[in-house]
């Protein structure tokens, strides 16, 4: 099992304040707030001052969204290892998602 908050913290922490603000304004809410979601509150509160109001509110609001969804614990993962990787010298790509929403099955 990966220490996700460690990888996250130490990514953060080694990653240069501008290039960090650009890579996380570049970035989706949801992919934020997956990645940022295993830190204290503390430490997101930090990254959240480097980042526009509008852009922090959002991903606090996508944070506590997730709470209620039933992520499954792979997505997270690779949700989490594309967010750390677009931290990653090289042409610049910008992670996506796309969970496919699950269908009732008493509908059919």
């Amino acid at each position: 099992m990966t220490d996700w908050a460690a990888a996250v913290s130490t990514r953060l922490g080694r990653t240069d304040p501008a290039r960090l603000q650009n890579t996380l304004m570049a970035m989706s809410d949801k992919i934020c707030a997956v990645a940022l979601a295993t830190l204290p509150e503390e430490r997101r509160d930090a990254v959240y001052a480097l980042i526009a109001p509008t852009k922090a509110r959002r991903i606090r609001e996508e944070i506590r969204l997730e709470t209620r969804r039933r992520t499954a614990r792979a997505v997270r993962d690779r949700i989490i290892r594309e967010f750390l990787k677009s931290f990653d010298a090289g042409p610049k790509t910008r992670p996506t998602i796309y969970i496919r929403p699950k269908r009732d099955s008493r509908l059919r």
